[in-house]
Parts: structure tokens; C-alpha cells; sequence
């Protein structure tokens, strides 16, 4: 019997003879051209790793890609990124001066499978009080409180003075009201966002701090298995409200790194993909065979360094100018092959509140970054290192890479720090942990208040947990935030924003930095998918064009 060795050397001869494969320059498989069905498996990924499916706990891009598959909300985002009714059965009545909204839940909406209910149960008012009381009680420790605190007696029962919130209201088993201190020009877009998704007290009881792990919503599948930092597993919910042709088994893939995902997608194992390193990106830009299902767009986000203004040496606001005016922006945008946009404010161009022709946008000046050092007491540079934590893979650290880069010249040494993404949310969430950080911004739904309120208001201060990561706190922001979000008129209520845009500039507790492009490619029997302009790879309504057939390609593409 030949040696493990001997086979080895054998195989690499026979590959030196016969040439190696060349990987598929084009798509491998094909749908079979049919209607709209119900089948198959949906493969999908991200490269880092999941921290909670609690729709009131996860509050970032991975947790609500998972929560928008087995949630719903009593509204929704269409694709021209206006509300609409979901569990409600319409937009709501508004009276009292917008001060109060009264919903009507569709009837006949079930709940997955779940203890004591191996048939789910009816979706009632009280179902959506309870889950909003949830959200609200200072036990859960949800970010997702400050988008609801205007609703009569939130903050009270938030606070634990008092034990009931009386301005959620259930007026039968069907109908619900909220009644609003004051007048919220955003509280129907907090009623969409993954915070407000109604959940059954039964399995929260039954799971209680494991609900995270064992999640039970109304969507469009119920949740299966979750092997942590593999895979989610997810199943059509037969019993879906509004059911259409949808796979039967979704798999969303975690911790799969751009490269090895990008392979895997060319070979046909993977089903859709939305990120890649430069040289996949290039690729896939240039591939003529793939353009019909790529899509490049840019995001709305913001992303930056942002820095512990309770710590050293960030607690000095000329120390984070320095830094502010010390970033290379466009070196940044070279590097990543221009699949970024340089930015110098926190809301992105191509969301409502973007201020034209800010006067004091971050921007390079390192005459400016050492004058402000200088005035920080450091004409020579800082005496001590400071730490950049980041997140995980190769793009991270590049970016990493640069921030160091930037910093040296201006007299400021950076050690750099990768940490897996459940963890590094974790950290940087933490009070007084971590000195500054690489990180960005998602719109929650589009106006600036999704990125002001949680980001910058001292509300979203937590000792963990924090959203305000630089644990930042401004009284005169705070009270500007707060008028914005009442004041009706719209014009007054974007100078608003614009004079927020101001004053956290001058402050700096972000360095701004890009707002990132997207490209997101899809396999072509992959039907029923485009990008959605709220939710990040939004797959609930894919269907799959089955059965897959080989594409035979005499070039050197697919086999």
C-alpha cells in the first residue's frame, strides 16, 4: 500500500501534467426558466459572527439580516423607501396633533411553533404591548429604548418608578394606540425598526435569558438551529401570513472571510454575496458574464474612529481634532480601489438631514492636526501610544494599517488591536475600556435622526451596551436633537440638524472618514432579489429557480 507521502507527490505530478482548473470566470449554474416556486436552499454568509437573534438586544447589521427573516414589525420599508402597513393591517389613524397613532392588527396572524404551542397561536394587541413593555423595562438594557421614549410614561417605567407605561393602550384584541408626550416626526419609523417586532411571552418566559438563542417570531421562517460562529439555520414557516414562493431551508453562513466567499460563490456553493476584497471586486466589475445580477450602489453609512471622550488622551477635544485633521481621507479611498467616498460629517450624502456645504467638514490639514496637538500641550506628538481596537479580517486591518500611517505623521503612535465582532461590540460598548475604535454607522431608517439620536445623545450613553461609544455628552446638542425630532416643519427642522452637524464637528468625538460602496452579486437562478434601500441584504422574498442547470462555457469559464 503506497505511503500518504507517495500519493501526494503522484497528485501534484498528475496536476503539473493535466494544468490546474481555472477558476469560473462567469456563473457555473443556471435556473431552469420556470414560475415562481417554493424549493431549495438559499446559502448566504457574512464574515463575522452573529452576538443575539432577541430582535430587542441585537442592534447591528448581522443581527437584523437574521431578525428580518423570522419577524415581523407592524410596519415596513418598500423598495422606494417609504412605510408601510405589515402586521398592521394599514398606516395608522394620527390625531392629537401627531401625538397619537392608533393601529389595527390584521387578523389571523400566527406565531412559529413554540413550547405549549406546536401550532403557534394568534398574534394579539397584548402580544405587541408586552414585547414594547419588554423593550422599555429596565431589565432587558435594550438600545432600543430612546427611539420610544416620547410615548407617555416610558421613561418613568424605563427608571423603574413605576410599573406600567399608560401611553400604550390596547383598545380590543385587534386594536392598539400610543399616545406621545409630544409631538415624534420619527416614532413611525422606530414602529419599523427590528425593536418594535412583536414577540410571544410564552417562549420568552420559557427560554428567558436563551430566547437570544432560541427565537420564535410571525416571519417568513422559523428559526431551526444555530451552531455558534457557523451557521443559522432557518425553514419556510408554512403558516406565514403572507407566504409566496420562498426557499425551503435558508443557511446563513458566519465568519466567512471576502476571499474564501468569493471562491465558494464562483464555484456555485454560495448563493449570494456582498462584500469582497479588491482583487473579487475588480473581478466582478469587469466580468461581463456576471453583470445581470451585480448591483454597486453606496451605502447609507458612516464610518470613522471614534474616540472615548472620557479617556485619555481623547478627553481633550484639540487631541481629537488632531486626529480629525490628520486622516488622509483620499489615500483611504485610493487603497480601497474607489469602493469608498471620503467623508467629513456624520450623515451620509444620500440621506435626509446631509448638510450641503458644511463649513467646518473634516477634512486633511496637518497644519491644522499639529497646531491643535500643540494646543493639547503635545508639540512633539503624543508621549504614549494609543490603541485602535478593530474588527475582525483583512479589511480591517488594512484600514488599521492606514489610520497608523496618518497618525505618524503628525506625531501620534498607534498599536493596533483585531478582535472577533461579537467581542469587539462588546468592548467597545463597555465604559472606559477601550481608548478609541474603528467603526460605522448603519441608517436605522432614512432621516438624520437614525444617525444624531443613538450615536451622539447622551440618552444612549450605558455603562454596556453603550450605542454612544465615544461616550460623548453635550447638553446644548442633546436639547437641539430633541427639538429636531418634535419640531413639523421640515425646513427648519434640516437647519437644525445642520447646526447639530456643526457642533459635533467642532467637538470631534468621530473622526469621519467614508461612507463605503457596496457590491452585492447574486447567482442567476437566485429570482426575486434586488437591494433594498433600508435593510441590508434584505432575502425574504427570494425565490429560487429550480432545478439549477450546468452552463457549459468553450472559453475557460463555467464548466
Amino acid at each position: 500500500m503506497p505511503s500518504t507521502r507517495r500519493i501526494e507527490v503522484l497528485a501534484a505530478l498528475a496536476l503539473l501534467l493535466v494544468g490546474c482548473p481555472e477558476e469560473p470566470q462567469g456563473p457555473r449554474y443556471r435556473g431552469a426558466g420556470g414560475e415562481p416556486q417554493t424549493g431549495g436552499t438559499f446559502v448566504f454568509h457574512h464574515e463575522s459572527n452573529l452576538d443575539s437573534l432577541d430582535p430587542h438586544l441585537g442592534y447591528n447589521e448581522l443581527a437584523t439580516m437574521a431578525s428580518r427573516l423570522i419577524y415581523d414589525g407592524l410596519l415596513d420599508y418598500d423598495h422606494d423607501a417609504e412605510l408601510v402597513p405589515s402586521l398592521a393591517e394599514a398606516m395608522p389613524t394620527i390625531s392629537d396633533g401627531g401625538r397619537r397613532f392608533r393601529f389595527r392588527l390584521r387578523q389571523g396572524v400566527r406565531f412559529h411553533p413554540m413550547p405549549g404551542y406546536p401550532q403557534g397561536r394568534e398574534l394579539t394587541t397584548a402580544d405587541v404591548r408586552y414585547s414594547l413593555m419588554r423593550l422599555m423595562s429596565p431589565g432587558i438594557a435594550s438600545p432600543g429604548f430612546p427611539f420610544f421614549r416620547t410615548i407617555e410614561g416610558a421613561d418613568a417605567y424605563h427608571a423603574g418608578e413605576r410599573d406600567d407605561v399608560p401611553g400604550i393602550r390596547v383598545i380590543d384584541r385587534y386594536t392598539i394606540e400610543f399616545q406621545l408626550i409630544e409631538p415624534d416626526q420619527t416614532f413611525l419609523n422606530a414602529m419599523a425598526m427590528t425593536f418594535s417586532y412583536p414577540l410571544p411571552h410564552e417562549a420568552v418566559e420559557h427560554f428567558g435569558d436563551e430566547f437570544g438563542r432560541n427565537p420564535v417570531g410571525t416571519g417568513p421562517n422559523v428559526f431551526v438551529r444555530w451552531e455558534r460562529g457557523v451557521q443559522v439555520e432557518f425553514r419556510r414557516f408554512a403558516g406565514y401570513w403572507n407566504a409566496g414562493p420562498s426557499p425551503s431551508r435558508l443557511i446563513f453562513l458566519e465568519n466567512l472571510q471576502r476571499g474564501v466567499a468569493a471562491m465558494r460563490f464562483r464555484n456555485g456553493d454560495l448563493d449570494a454575496i456582498h462584500r469582497q476584497n479588491t482583487q473579487d471586486f475588480l473581478f466582478f466589475r469587469q466580468a461581463d458574464a456576471w453583470h445581470p445580477t451585480t448591483e454597486e450602489f453606496p451605502l447609507p453609512s458612516t464610518w470613522g474612529i471614534i474616540m472615548n471622550t472620557e479617556i485619555a488622551p481623547f478627553d481633550d477635544v484639540h487631541v481629537r481634532r488632531a486626529v480629525a485633521y490628520g486622516i488622509d481621507r483620499e489615500a483611504w479611498v485610493r487603497a480601497r480601489s474607489s469602493r469608498i467616498n471620503a467623508a467629513g460629517q456624520l450623515v451620509p450624502p444620500n440621506v435626509w438631514g446631509y448638510a450641503e456645504d458644511l463649513e467646518n467638514e473634516h477634512h486633511m490639514d496637518l497644519a491644522r492636526a499639529r497646531e491643535e496637538l500643540a494646543l493639547a500641550g503635545y508639540p512633539d506628538g503624543l508621549p504614549e501610544e494609543i490603541e485602535l481596537l478593530t474588527g475582525d479580517g483583512d479589511v480591517s486591518r488594512i484600514y488599521g494599517e492606514l489610520f497608523q500611517s496618518d497618525m505618524a505623521r503628525i506625531g501620534i503612535r498607534v498599536r493596533l488591536k483585531q478582535l472577533a465582532f461579537a467581542t469587539f461590540l462588546q468592548q467597545s460598548g463597555t465604559r472606559r475600556m477601550v481608548q478609541a475604535h474603528l467603526s460605522g454607522w448603519n441608517m436605522d431608517f432614512p432621516d438624520a435622526a437614525s444617525f444624531f439620536d443613538p450615536l451622539f445623545h447622551s440618552r444612549a450613553i450605558a455603562d454596556e451596551s453603550s450605542q454612544n461609544r465615544a461616550f460623548y455628552s453635550n447638553p446644548e446638542l442633546d436639547a437641539l436633537l430633541d427639538r429636531a425630532r418634535a419640531e413639523t416643519d421640515r425646513a427648519a427642522r434640516l437647519q437644525m440638524y445642520r447646526e447639530a452637524a456643526t457642533i459635533l464637528n467642532d467637538d470631534a468625538p468621530w473622526a469621519f472618514v467614508f461612507n463605503p460602496m457596496l457590491m452585492e452579486v447574486w447567482q442567476p437562478y437566485v429570482k426575486g432579489y434586488r437591494p433594498h434601500p433600508v435593510w441590508s441584504e434584505d432575502y425574504r422574498q427570494v425565490w429560487l429557480d429550480l432545478p439549477r442547470q450546468r452552463i457549459t462555457d468553450r472559453l475557460g469559464g463555467a464548466e
